[in-house]
C-alpha cells in the first residue's frame, strides 16, 4: 500500500511544463532534419515510383488506414498529378512542424504533424526502421502533453507565466514508464540470445559494411572488449527501468544511455536513431536529471552557519 501510494502521489504531482516545450522543440526540428536528409530524394523517397512503389508499400497498412496513393487519387480531382500531390503533403507537413516548434495551436499542429507522419511512413514503407516509429511516438505525445504552454510565441508575447500542472506530470510519467518498457523489453530480447554475451553482436555491428564507419577489425585481436561492450549495453538497457527512477543513479544512467546512442550514431552512421532516442531520453527523465543535478550542486554549496561552540581552556 505504501508503494501504491507513492506510485500516485507520484502521477498527481504537478510539474513545469518548460521541459515539455523544449522537448515540443526538438521534436519539431528533428522532423525538419529528417526532411532535409531526403531533399534530394524526396520522390525516390516517397513517390508512386519510388525505391519502393506505392503497390508494394500500400500492402503493409492495414486496410482502414489512408495510404499516400488514397491521398493522391483524391487530390487528383483537383487537378494535381501524383508527384505534385506528393509535395502537398510535404509542404504541409513542413508548415505543421513549423508551426509546431513555434508552438502556435499546438496540439493541431502536432496532430496534422502525426496524421501526416503515418502517411509519409508507410508510403515508403520499405524502408522504416525503428527511427521512423520513435518519431511517430514522439509527435504523439507532442498531442497529449501541454507542450505549447511554456518556451512557445503566444506564451512569450502574451508573457503567460509558468505554472506547474498535473497534466504536464501526468503525460511525462506516460513517456518515462514507456521508455522504461522500451528498454527493458528491448535488453531482455537481447539477453535472450547469445550474440550479445560473446560479443558477436557488437562485431557485426561495428564492422558490416552499411554500418562500419571506422576500420575495427582489430576489435578481433582483442575478442574480451567486445564482450565487455554487449555486456554493457545489456547493462543499460536492462538496468533502465529500474536506475531511472532512483535520483543517485538517474544521471549517471541517462549520460550512459544517451552516450549509447550516440556511439551508434558515430560508428554505424545512424545520426536520425541517435537524435530520436536522445530526444526521447531527454524529454523524459531530462527535467528529473537536472533537478538532480541542481540538488546535489545545492547541498555541496551549503554553508554550515550554525554558531561554533566555543573552545573551553584547561
Amino acid at each position: 500500500m505504501r508503494l501504491l501510494k507513492r506510485v500516485v502521489a507520484a502521477f498527481e504531482r504537478a510539474d513545469s511544463p518548460r521541459s515539455l516545450g523544449w522537448f515540443r522543440i526538438a521534436m519539431a526540428l528533428f522532423c525538419l532534419l529528417k526532411l532535409w536528409s531526403v531533399r534530394d530524394s524526396l520522390m525516390e523517397v516517397y513517390g508512386q515510383y519510388g525505391f519502393i512503389q506505392w503497390a508494394i508499400t500500400r500492402g503493409t497498412l492495414p486496410e482502414p488506414l489512408p495510404h499516400l496513393g488514397n491521398v493522391a487519387l483524391f487530390l487528383g480531382k483537383f487537378g494535381l498529378s501524383a508527384n505534385e500531390a506528393v509535395y502537398a503533403i510535404l509542404w504541409t507537413y513542413v508548415a505543421a512542424l513549423v508551426q509546431l516548434l513555434l508552438g502556435v495551436w499546438t496540439r493541431f499542429a502536432a496532430a496534422t504533424a502525426w496524421c501526416l507522419h503515418l502517411l509519409l511512413m508507410y508510403g515508403s514503407a520499405g524502408l522504416l526502421y525503428g527511427m521512423d516509429y520513435f518519431t511517430h511516438i514522439g509527435l504523439f505525445y507532442c498531442i497529449i502533453m501541454p507542450a505549447g504552454a511554456a518556451v512557445s510565441l503566444p506564451a512569450l508575447l502574451q508573457r503567460r507565466a509558468i505554472t506547474p500542472s498535473v497534466e504536464a506530470g501526468v503525460t511525462r510519467r506516460m513517456l518515462q514508464i514507456q521508455m522504461c518498457i522500451v528498454y527493458a523489453s528491448a535488453g531482455l530480447e537481447k539477453a535472450k540470445g547469445i550474440q550479445w554475451w560473446n560479443g558477436d553482436a557488437v562485431w557485426r555491428s561495428l564492422t558490416l559494411p552499411v554500418f562500419g564507419q571506422l576500420d575495427f577489425s582489430w576489435l578481433a585481436s582483442v575478442p574480451w572488449l567486445a564482450m565487455l561492450l554487449g555486456w554493457s549495453v545489456l547493462l543499460i538497457e536492462v538496468g533502465y527501468a529500474f536506475m531511472m527512477w532512483w535520483p543517485r543513479t538517474r544521471v549517471p544512467w541517462l549520460l550512459a544511455t544517451c552516450g549509447f546512442h550516440l556511439g551508434i550514431g558515430l560508428f554505424m552512421g545512424m545520426w536520425l536513431f541517435a537524435f530520436i532516442m536522445v530526444i526521447l531520453n531527454l524529454g523524459a527523465f531530462g527535467h528529473d536529471a537536472v533537478k538532480d543535478i541542481r540538488t546535489k550542486f545545492a547541498s555541496r554549496n551549503t554553508v554550515d552557519t550554525r554558531t561554533p561552540r566555543p573552545v573551553q581552556s584547561t
